[in-house]
C-alpha cells in the first residue's frame, strides 16, 4: 500500500524535473546573445580599413566614402522598411486567395522585382565607390574587392 503514494510523489519530482528542464533548455534557445549589432561598426571599420590600406584611399576618398555610404544606407534601409511592409501585405493576399497556385506565382515574382531593385541599388553603390578611385586605384579595387566581400560573408555565417 505504501507504494502508490511514493509513485505519486515520483510523478511529481519527474514533472517538475522535466518542467525544469524545459524552461533550461528554452532559455538557453531563446535568450542567444545579440552579437550581431556590436560587428557593425567593425564592419565599416573593416571595409574603411580595406580600402585604406588595400586600396590605399586618401582621406578625401574616405570621407567622400563615407558620405556615400550614409547615403547608401539611408537609401537601402528605406527599401528593406518598404519591403517588409509590402511582404506582409503579400501573405495577407495569399490566405485571401486561399494560396491559390496563380496567387503564389505572382507573389514570388513581386518579391523578386523586390530583391532585384535592392541588388540594383546594392550594385550601384559598389560602381560608386569604384568611381571614387583614381585610375591607378581601379585595377586594386576590382581584383580585391570581391575578396572582401566575400570574407564579409564568411564572418556573417560565423
Amino acid at each position: 500500500m505504501k507504494t502508490q503514494p511514493n509513485n505519486k510523489r515520483l510523478l511529481i519530482i519527474i514533472g517538475i524535473l522535466l518542467l525544469a528542464n524545459l524552461v533550461l533548455v528554452s532559455f538557453f534557445i531563446l535568450n542567444k546573445p545579440v552579437a550581431k549589432r556590436p560587428m557593425r561598426g567593425d564592419r565599416k571599420a573593416m571595409i574603411t580599413s580595406f580600402l585604406q590600406k588595400e586600396i590605399e584611399f586618401n582621406q578625401q576618398q574616405l570621407h567622400q566614402y563615407d558620405s556615400l555610404n550614409e547615403q547608401h544606407r539611408t537609401k537601402i534601409k528605406a527599401m528593406f522598411d518598404e519591403a517588409r511592409r509590402d511582404k506582409e501585405n503579400e501573405f495577407k493576399q495569399l490566405t485571401t486567395n486561399n494560396f491559390t497556385d496563380s496567387s503564389i506565382i505572382n507573389t514570388a515574382a513581386i518579391f523578386a522585382a523586390k530583391q532585384k531593385e535592392i541588388e540594383i541599388v546594392m550594385f550601384k553603390h559598389f560602381k560608386d565607390i569604384r568611381m571614387l578611385c583614381t585610375p591607378q586605384q581601379q585595377p586594386k579595387f576590382d581584383s580585391l574587392f570581391y575578396k572582401m566581400l566575400s570574407r564579409r560573408n564568411e564572418d556573417r555565417k560565423k
